[in-house]
């Protein structure tokens, strides 16, 4: 959770993927849909479907760094181009 907000706050093309919340979420956002679904899940599974959800959100989590750290930074203009032909960025 930490590592989504300060993703989502710390670059212009980054964005919340959980359909439960808004692109850009606030910390509060954040905690309130963790604080509603986690106790739910982890009350309503078994111990085979947590170590399944525990791999399944490591694996997000990996990707999401990923994502950080490979999107361009770049903001995307009206027409999509976002670089000039030396590779600096067309839209600051």
């Amino acid at each position: 959770m930490g590592g989504s907000y300060y993703y989502t706050r710390n670059h212009p093309n980054v964005k919340e993927g959980n359909f439960l919340l808004p692109d850009k979420p606030s910390a509060a956002q954040f905690l309130l849909q963790k604080g509603l679904t986690a106790p739910f899940l982890a009350q309503n599974s078994e111990r085979g479907q947590m170590t399944i959800m525990n791999t399944i959100l490591t694996i997000v989590v990996l990707r999401n760094h990923y994502l950080y750290e490979n999107t361009s930074r770049c903001r995307i203009g009206p027409n999509g181009a976002n670089y000039n032909a030396d590779g600096t960025c067309f839209y600051n």
